[in-house]
């Protein structure tokens, strides 16, 4: 039986001192940031909010600063090693665990501390970035660190006969930590114009065995957000750990559904081996083969594992990016699945914004997410933020760690969510929203059909005036453009 002082020594010892001072600075810092994100009126605050360094015009050596940040993608990855070798080096094995307390520990007090990039880049400067490639190099360079650090990861777990469970546990939990903020860039790449950085994206799902995320984020997320028929979109006061698993499986119900239809539209079965996701699921388990047989059963389940909680956070960032944020529905039409499938096109008041840099770095600028759904084609490093938009207190990191405590969550996100409601309300009925947010919409883009295939304005295209003709464009999953309406109260 458990002693009261046994209890008394746990609760005094260093760690609990440690997670208290933590919890404390963070709360207190959330209660800073809750009440700027009330107010509409001003930006969140932030260190050189304003500051334009790294987005100025320049020569190549300017190209390669202005993209520099953006390496920062790369330290979730670099803590699952340090915290191996300092797990030998201490010879403590809950060193492996590193990723997961600087993640979500020190990543959130930094983002809250250092504040947000206020800064939006003029149309010259959009140029420049938009052309420089070393943007894309830092995405495809992710992609590859990730696979080249699953294998050796799986290697060095397989082969590695005095690896305890809590180190096992540790480098499993540290790996797909990294992989969850990896998905900034995932979600970068399936959506940009060419086949060779979307097939990059599904590399990494591959060795996530998580397949069907990139077609149900394309034709299913970026369709139907913001409304109930949305798996990855939690209504208000909806539970994190219940959505987690009804977004986990309607997401992939949703996305055999739309790869059907796809494979309808041209004649084909669902089962036809041009299925893109049962296919790269055949690819994914001969992976997970591989791991068994070259590096053991140890190998295989460590793979699992961090492939699992890949899966978990991506599921994580979906709960959080429109929490509580609804699309009016115009009519009672009903797709061919049943759902209700009329609504206001997606908007600038749909998706949860912020501007915090340290997070933003990390996961490619999805943080700027409304522009993202009215704009799926912009690439990210000239996605905009404005402050009138919905507004976290503070990045995802920090906002994960609020979501997994519900209570948390609801005391901090509902009055925002309602704030958010009214502003968009008083926006429409003032003819506010017209003169706040840039004109434009295209909320579906990628490489099958890079311009209108939902809704969709002449001129909205990030691809020259050949993609701005939707009726010319094909291979997507939907009918064609809608114009649809862009607001409705």
């Amino acid at each position: 039986m458990i002693s009261l002082d046994t209890v008394t020594e746990a609760a005094t010892s260093t760690p609990a001192q440690a997670f208290g001072a933590w919890a404390l600075v963070f709360g207190l810092l959330i209660k800073w940031r809750f009440n700027e994100a009330l107010d509409h009126t001003k930006n969140n605050w932030g260190i050189a909010q304003w500051d334009s360094t790294f987005y100025t015009v320049g020569g190549a050596f300017k190209d390669f600063i202005n993209a520099l940040p953006f390496i920062l993608n790369l330290a979730p990855t670099a803590t699952v090693y340090l915290g191996i070798y300092l797990a030998d080096y201490m010879e403590n094995p809950y060193w492996t665990f590193l990723t997961f307390f600087v993640g979500f520990g020190a990543v959130p007090i930094a983002d809250l501390l250092i504040g947000e990039d206020s800064y939006n880049a003029t149309e010259k400067e959009e140029t420049a970035l938009r052309n420089n490639i070393w943007f894309r190099l830092h995405t495809v360079l992710y992609v590859w660190t990730y696979v080249a650090t699953v294998c050796y990861m799986a290697h060095y777990v397989g082969n590695n006969v005095e690896l305890g469970s809590v180190a096992f546990w540790g480098i499993g939990t540290s790996l797909g930590i990294s992989s969850g903020f990896g998905i900034g860039c995932i979600h970068e790449i399936i959506h940009r114009p060419t086949y060779w950085e979307m097939n990059h994206g599904r590399l990494v799902l591959l060795f996530s065995n998580y397949n069907h995320f990139w077609v149900e984020h394309l034709w299913g997320h970026h369709k139907r957000v913001a409304t109930e028929e949305d798996p990855a979109s939690s209504a208000l006061n909806e539970n994190f750990w219940t959505f987690i698993w009804k977004c986990l499986y309607l997401s992939f119900v949703s996305a055999c559904r739309i790869e059907e239809k796809f494979q309808r539209g041209r004649g084909r079965s669902f089962w036809s081996p041009h299925n893109r996701i049962l296919v790269p699921y055949l690819v994914s388990f001969a992976i997970d083969y591989a791991f068994y047989h070259y590096f053991g059963p140890t190998a295989l389940c460590f793979h699992l594992l961090q492939s699992f909680i890949t899966a978990f956070l991506t599921d994580n960032a979906n709960y959080i990016e429109h929490y509580g944020l609804r699309r009016k529905r115009l009519s009672d039409k009903k797709d061919e699945w049943g759902w209700y499938c009329d609504y206001e096109r997606p908007g600038w008041m749909h998706a949860w914004n912020t501007g915090d840099r340290i997070t933003n770095w990390m996961l490619f600028k999805i943080e700027r997410h409304p522009d993202h759904h009215v704009n799926a084609g912009r690439p990210y490093q000239i996605l905009r933020t404005y402050k009138e938009s919905p507004t976290y207190p503070t990045g995802y990191a920090g906002m994960f760690v609020l979501s997994w405590c519900p209570p948390l969550w609801r005391m901090v996100m509902n009055p925002i969510v309602e704030k958010a409601k009214q502003d968009y309300i008083d926006q429409v009925k003032s003819g506010d929203y017209d003169k706040i947010f840039p004109k434009g919409s295209n909320n579906i883009s990628s490489a099958y059909k890079k311009a209108g295939e939902d809704f969709f304005e002449k001129g909205s295209s990030e691809y020259g005036n050949d993609s701005d003709d939707a009726a010319k464009q094909g291979g997507g999953v939907w009918a064609g453009a809608g114009k649809g309406k862009s607001k409705q109260i």
